[in-house]
């Protein structure tokens, strides 16, 4: 089940990441640190911003250096705070995307990154529904 779900959440971003200026990647990435606590959340951070520099024409490695102190601030804090809230979730990918469209030069960053912050809560929110038992998050 969590293999499929995250699956289902790459393909969503990389398909509207080709689509929309959102970076939709900084709240999956927030989402799956935060739900499966898993190394393997740095590779997907690679990838996806490899995955944003091809599609922007940008320089390549610059989002994926990003993503990846990104992920690595969002578990260095999940020590400090309880990262499994959806008020963790929405303040930290409203400042993630906020930080990666001034760092792009963006317009209206303010409300991309307040959308992007929304849309992950809620996401958040429907999936901590399905996942949150302690037995699946655990193993």
């Amino acid at each position: 089940m969590d293999i499929l779900m995250n699956t289902i959440l790459v393909l969503i971003v990389i398909i509207a990441g080709g689509i929309t200026t959102l970076p939709l990647s900084i709240g999956l990435l927030t989402v799956d640190a935060v739900v499966f606590r898993k190394p393997w959340v740095f590779s997907l951070a690679l990838g996806l911003g490899l995955f944003s520099d091809l599609t922007t024409m940008g320089i390549l490695g610059y989002s994926s250096l990003l993503f990846t102190l990104y992920v690595f601030l969002v578990f260095l804090y999940e020590r400090k705070f309880e990262t499994r809230t959806v008020v963790f979730v929405f303040i930290s990918t409203f400042v993630g995307s906020a930080i990666y469209l001034t760092l792009f030069a963006y317009r209206i960053i303010w409300s991309q990154a307040l959308i992007n912050a929304i849309i992950w809560a809620f996401l958040f929110k429907a999936i901590s529904k399905f996942e949150f038992n302690d037995k699946t998050i655990e193993e």
